[in-house]
């Protein structure tokens, strides 16, 4: 921030009590914008808070900017405020978390949950003097109070009037004091005035330098999301792409993502790049939707990955979208070059650094030059094989080595075993998840825990006894068994009943599969050589 880059007017500076304050809140004058992270805090930290305001320790200051709001539907936890419209109304900037809590726990609608549904279900335990969350078994002793309760106080003499314990004078203390204590605790809060969101941004930047830290995709969001057209948060971003059935990529990857849009180097953080130049982070997410959108495309179309939960890696969707921002129409042989270079860079990844690959692959695509691009990126990653493919021993459907085996799996176009339909892969990971990679046997045998025990098919429980029943309907060499690597050999040790040989066979047969689909994607050996059209014209312009 410039040295004249400074508020006109000094913020606001007042205290409100909590009552005050929820009230605020409950007629729709404060504001929670799109881009504030979403609710992250726990039953623990909820109870903390209640704790804190009881003992008369401080509880942090409230920002907020002033500002027209439109009429709308605001959602605070569990509660719904048909806020109107208005010229002054407080939009948050820092103290969302406090202010659900407040919020939600002391005008949530009754009756009050006797469990813990969510992290804002308070009691106050009168005998103990204490504030807590609810039994799971919703069994509430009667000596707690709900804190809704306490809100008003009007309302708490009431209540107390019809309590169990009334005639407790220590018990009836106890509530009246905690309620005014809470309802009375008074908090610090900034009213900042001003149309300069860069200002604001850096003041946001500040504040969340220190404390309980945001995620850099929430600092993002925080920085630089908007109230316009969606997407215009990486949330939005990430809910628009999985429309396209490829599933909804983490935030975290978009970020970097949007970093690589940008020509930056991915292997920095926010605050890194917000340092140097907070103007280059600008307008990002809106113009980023059109080159991921072409990079998901690519992946399932010409890489053969149908869905993310798949992809071994995320190093080609960081890169790929910078060359597609650059690129959105790469000619044929750039597209063939591109494929090349993602299943070297997936089968190769054991053999080169990272953030090496991430950091040139991004920053060395030059946009006057589509095949001088493709050619940089292909120099980031080996060339040839560095190793034969071998499955790992252990199946996890997070680790690059079992996504490779799945990925095999899939390039066959695994059918169904009851009617041999072929399976929609990107349809069945995104409905079952881990559930969609079915064992075949125990896990008690040789290999039973490795890949060779899993393969592409809904349902429950062992698949063992439908393969049987396709090779006594079909033969041991139909197409639905072929189509899940199984061999004739194999599906006769499993009838047999030797798993662990029939494991030791498919395991060789899914290895096999996915050496295959490397060798005819990465291509291997083959020329790499730009189009003869890029050649002459690079021969006429030495000349």
């Amino acid at each position: 921030m410039t040295k004249s880059q400074r508020l006109a007017l000094k913020p606001e500076a007042a205290t409100e009590t909590v009552d005050d304050l929820v009230a605020l809140v409950r007629r729709g004058v404060v504001r929670i914008p799109k881009f504030q992270r979403g609710l992250r805090w726990q039953p623990d930290d909820v109870i903390s808070l209640f704790d804190s305001i009881y003992r008369g320790y401080p509880v942090g200051s409230f920002l907020f900017r002033k500002g027209p709001a439109e009429a709308a539907k605001v959602t605070i936890g569990p509660i719904t405020i048909d806020a109107p419209a208005t010229h002054a109304a407080l939009w948050v900037v820092d103290g969302q978390q406090r202010l659900t809590a407040l919020t939600a726990a002391l005008s949530r609608p009754l009756p009050f949950p006797t469990t813990p549904v969510d992290a804002w279900v308070v009691y106050f335990d009168a005998a103990e003097q204490e504030f807590v969350m609810p039994p799971r078994d919703g069994r509430v002793p009667s000596t707690w109070v709900p804190v809704t309760r306490m809100f008003d106080a009007a309302e708490l003499s009431e209540w107390v009037h019809n309590w169990p314990h009334v005639g407790d004078a220590a018990l009836r203390s106890a509530v009246f004091q905690a309620g005014a204590r809470i309802r009375q605790f008074e908090v610090p809060m900034y009213v900042v005035e001003t149309d300069d969101d860069q200002l604001l941004r850096e003041i946001f930047y500040r504040i969340n330098k220190s404390g309980r830290p945001l995620d850099w995709p929430e600092v993002y969001d925080a920085l630089f999301g908007h109230r316009g057209e969606r997407p215009a948060t990486l949330r939005e971003l990430a809910e628009d792409l999985a429309t396209l059935g490829m599933g909804r990529p983490s935030e975290d990857l978009l970020l970097q993502c949007l970093l690589s849009f940008k020509g930056l180097d991915v292997t920095r953080n926010i605050a890194e790049h917000y340092r140097k130049d907070p103007g280059r982070l600008e307008t990002g997410i809106e113009d980023a939707v059109s080159a991921l959108r072409r990079v998901l495309s690519f992946l399932r179309r010409e890489c053969e990955i149908p869905h993310l939960r798949l992809l071994p890696r995320s190093i080609p969707i960081v890169v790929l979208t910078r060359f597609f921002a650059l690129f959105p129409e790469p000619e044929a042989r750039t597209v063939e070059l591109l494929t090349r270079w993602t299943w070297r860079a997936l089968y190769n990844a054991s053999f080169y650094d990272e953030r090496t690959v991430l950091r040139h692959g991004v920053t060395g695509i030059d946009g006057t030059d589509e095949e001088d691009s493709a050619q940089h990126v292909l120099a980031t990653v080996p060339r040839e094989p560095r190793g034969i493919f071998a499955l790992p021993s252990r199946f996890d459907a997070r680790a690059a080595d079992s996504r490779l085996s799945v990925l095999g799996m899939a390039s066959l176009s695994p059918r169904e075993t009851l009617n041999g339909e072929m399976i929609d892969v990107a349809a069945l990971v995104e409905e079952h998840d881990v559930e969609a990679f079915r064992r075949i046997v125990g896990t008690d045998v040789n290999l039973g825990r490795s890949p060779a025990n899993r393969l592409l098919l809904a349902g429950s429980g062992a698949a063992r006894k439908e393969l049987l029943q396709v090779a006594i309907d079909q033969g041991g060499d139909s197409e639905v068994l072929r189509s899940h690597a199984i061999s004739s050999e194999a599906i006769q040790r499993l009838v047999e009943g030797d798993e662990a040989a029939f494991l030791d066979l498919r395991k060789r047969e899914v290895e096999a599969v996915v050496r295959q689909l490397a060798e005819r994607l990465a291509a291997w050996g083959k020329n790499d050589r730009p189009s003869i059209e890029y050649i002459l014209q690079l021969a006429g312009s030495t000349e």
